[in-house]
């Protein structure tokens, strides 16, 4: 049996570095494994201790990719991060960490593109409201939205 966690052990620290994981996720994957809590426990306590598992490191870095890739608002990815059962504080400290200038930026570039889909759309207060609701369905205040639409 000892065999078979150490084996697991190097599976999920593959899992954990192929790209980073939160306590979740691999809480998943060792349900396909059908161990016991003092098992997984032990499992949980190496992927720990060797630093292939740490949500603050992990909130971050999910925290940057959906607003560098997807380009997601910070309501948005504190969506996702709850979703992931991420402490509050942790998610705290990743929505902090976000770079204000490219947040601003995904903001911005986002207003325009809709802004340029919706070039044919006559009446301006109709345009305005479908910019608004794509802009919070990206995860972004409405004051963040407002902030963009008084620069125009």
């Amino acid at each position: 049996m000892v065999s078979d966690i150490e084996d697991i052990i190097r599976k999920l620290e593959a899992y954990c570095a192929y790209q980073e994981r939160c306590v979740f996720e691999v809480n998943n994957k060792l349900a396909e494994y059908h161990l016991s809590d003092k098992d997984k426990n032990r499992i949980l306590a190496s992927l720990h201790e060797n630093k292939f598992l740490n949500e603050e490191r992990f909130a971050e870095a999910y925290a940057q990719g959906k607003l560098r890739i997807k380009r997601w608002g910070k309501q948005k990815i504190k969506a996702g991060l709850i979703q992931k059962h991420v402490d509050a504080k942790i998610i705290k400290l990743a929505l902090e960490s976000l770079d204000e200038k490219e947040y601003d930026r995904a903001l911005q570039s986002l207003y325009e593109k809709k802004s340029n889909e919706l070039h044919n759309e006559r009446d301006p207060w109709n345009k305005k409201q479908k910019i608004m609701r794509y802009l919070a369905s990206r995860g972004f205040s409405f004051e963040e939205i407002s902030s963009v639409k008084n620069e125009e």
